[in-house]
């Protein structure tokens, strides 16, 4: 019973915190990024840190190795102002792993430590290889992060090889959007290989060699840029930023094989927010306003002119 409650709660634990990446990826507009430019290659990152960042699949003690250093890594960098819930649940995991690893060596480590074990370390690394690392990336294309700081935190850039391969020419592969409305604040984008680069052999999805793409709104004027996120994924929901409703933008994506990439714009369709009621009620409300004010500017107006005509009358 107390093993079962045991792997009850990590389940929780991890469901719990599949709401979170979600939240974290949607609740922040969409981790909206500014990019970052140069390339750094890993012959630029020490040794030490290069065999941490590939220990992520390792052994048991090279995986708590990897995430007792996010752990003590964000709490010496106080001003990257790392998500606090996230920081409290991987230093209660790491606590909680650091007394199960060796307990389980041991003579009384018993086959419920040993699954415990299992499933928390699994669950935890899960959560610095989805929520860490893509919080530092948004950082690291926020500008708050450098190249070396993601790399103190295990990871590799985006179209890093890891040291064992050079790096590859930039994708001429275009990318096709697809915009449909959700609501009045949300889109569901889609990206494919544009249909007008070889229509009779175009393979749908992901171009060879790559593994992300950027999407950005721009404001109907095609000047101002509303919106920008780095996705892995071709289909993406994204949160339209506040004052949308009611407006016309132009959706464009590109391929990236690093993300230093020079994009490479496909076609670029447009789109319209929708008004929702409240919009309507408003813009209602408003006219309603706006009518009564000019009937009031213009009683206002005929009672002056009441008023001179009495006055010219008494002077007569």
């Amino acid at each position: 019973m107390v093993l079962v409650g045991l792997v009850s709660g990590l389940l929780n634990l991890f469901f719990a915190s599949a709401v979170d990446w979600e939240t974290f990826l949607s609740g922040e507009g969409v981790l909206t990024l500014a990019f970052a430019l140069g390339t750094v290659t890993c012959a630029n990152i020490p040794g030490e840190v290069l065999a941490n960042i590939r220990r992520w699949h390792g052994k048991i003690d090279e995986q708590f190795d990897n995430i007792n250093n996010i752990v003590t890594t964000v709490q010496a960098h106080q001003a990257w102002n790392f998500p606090q819930q996230l920081s409290q649940q991987l230093g209660d995991n790491c606590t909680q792993l650091a007394a199960l690893i060796p307990k389980c060596r041991s003579n009384y480590g018993s086959a419920a430590d040993r699954t415990l074990r299992n499933s928390l370390l699994k669950v935890t690394v899960g959560l610095c290889l989805t929520q860490v690392k893509s919080w530092a990336y948004t950082q690291y294309y926020a500008g708050v992060l450098t190249a070396d700081d993601v790399h103190l935190l295990g990871f590799f850039l985006p179209g890093e090889a890891g040291g064992r391969h050079g790096r590859t020419e930039a994708t001429d592969v275009l990318a096709e959007v697809k915009v449909s409305i959700l609501n009045a604040d949300f889109i569901h984008v889609v990206i494919d290989q544009a249909a007008n680069v070889n229509a009779a052999l175009v393979a749908h999805g992901w171009p060879p060699g790559v593994r992300q793409a950027v999407i950005v709104i721009m404001a109907a004027d095609g000047k101002k840029e509303v919106l920008r996120k780095l996705t892995t994924h071709l289909h993406n929901d994204l949160r339209m930023p506040d004052g949308s409703h009611g407006k016309q933008f132009i959706a464009k994506a590109a391929f990236l094989k690093h993300v230093d990439d020079e994009p490479k714009f496909g076609p670029e369709p447009t789109f319209s927010m929708p008004l929702t009621t409240e919009d309507l009620a408003a813009t209602l409300d408003r006219q309603h306003h706006e009518e009564f004010e000019a009937q009031m500017r213009e009683v206002e107006r005929h009672r002056q002119e009441v008023e001179r005509l009495k006055a010219g009358d008494k002077q007569n």
